[in-house]
């Protein structure tokens, strides 16, 4: 998940001259500021600029229904943007929805060029490029790993109709999970904890199993960091309910998932309209989603202890060799943990 988080630069329309690839990193942190509030849409963010290279007008989508990024945009940009450049985080559309199409947005604009990081490979809404160089606009994809993982969701939700998974654990240095019963349960440290309270307050749900709301009793809410919404707490459990003491009903949103299979929860999911899930659950819940192909992201926090009498193998027992053999991954530290963030192929 890109972090909507970071303080954005003031608005640069006619004070900056922006390469293509800055104009494409500024366009990347305006739609991360849209990343919860713009679903079921993609987080699109955009940067026009003129024929000389100046910043004439940018903006991101918002919410459903509201004006496309593209279409702010140009809006900014009015005149200034006849001949110039486009630079979009992902393929403009190229249908009638709540909103016109962008495409013809752009050609009415008289602009010259687009620059697009993500091929837009929703049925509905593909071949704005296509369109586009049809009609005499010089269109070329870059693509971004940042932009990927923003689109990430939308691209999950559009082809493989269920939400996108992000499973989260921690894990010790030796690849376990779960540390003896005479340790800290605590793998990893207080920064850590907070960026995962970071993530579950801009996902829509959050799911575990059972024997986790048994054994943890966690509350799996977003108190370390104020969310931007709340989301739903689901358990998995065929049969038996959730029991009524569990410190999971201190949310406001809690709901059991009984179907037996990865795929038959993903699609209860569905039902309730959750487009992006957390996946925060043990060992077994996890490898199911895992040799189910059902996962998309993997969050591995590494601490920095090794725990050899230590249980729960990890599905990536060595994140920091999948990095090395995968550069769309990305590592991040929080204190002496670390933080590999692998997209991962998916069913």
């Amino acid at each position: 998940m890109p972090n909507q988080d970071q303080n954005t630069a003031p608005p640069l329309c006619g004070a900056a001259f922006l390469s293509e690839s800055f104009a494409m990193n500024r366009a990347i942190r305006l739609g991360a500021r849209s990343w919860v509030s713009a679903r079921p849409n993609p987080p699109v963010g955009c940067v026009v600029l003129s024929d000389a290279g100046q910043v004439v007008g940018e903006g991101r989508h918002i919410r459903p229904g509201q004006p496309h990024a593209e279409a702010v945009a140009l809006t900014k940009a009015s005149d200034r943007a006849k001949k110039g450049t486009l630079i979009v985080t992902l393929e403009p559309c190229n249908h009638q929805g709540r909103t016109p199409p962008c495409t013809q947005r752009i050609l009415d604009a008289g602009v010259g060029r687009v620059v697009f990081a993500t091929a837009d490979t929703n049925p509905v809404a593909e071949g704005g490029a296509a369109f586009l160089r049809r009609h005499g606009i010089d269109v070329e994809q870059c693509p971004h790993p940042d932009a990927d993982r923003l689109n990430a969701p939308h691209l999950t939700w559009t082809t493989k109709s269920r939400p996108h998974v992000i499973a989260k654990w921690a894990q010790t240095q030796d690849g376990h999970m779960c540390p003896p019963s005479n340790l800290d349960r605590w793998i990893t440290g207080l920064e850590s904890r907070t960026e995962v309270h970071r993530l579950r307050g801009r996902v829509d749900a959050v799911l575990t199993g059972l024997g986790t709301v048994r054994s943890d009793d966690c509350r799996l809410n977003p108190r370390l960091y104020p969310p931007r919404q709340n989301p739903l707490v689901a358990v998995s459990s065929r049969s038996e309910p959730i029991p009524p003491e569990a410190s999971v009903h201190a949310n406001k949103r809690v709901a059991r998932i009984s179907s037996p299979t990865p795929k038959g929860q993903l699609d209860e999911l569905k039902q309730m309209g959750v487009q992006v899930v957390l996946l925060e659950a043990g060992p077994t819940l996890l490898h199911a989603y895992w040799q189910a192909g059902l996962v998309d992201e993997a969050w591995v926090f590494v601490g920095p202890v090794s725990v050899p009498n230590g249980s729960g193998t990890s599905p990536i027992p060595n994140p920091q060799d999948w990095v090395t053999k995968h550069p769309q991954g990305a590592t991040t530290s929080f204190g002496p943990d670390r933080l590999y963030r692998l997209p991962l192929e998916s069913n």
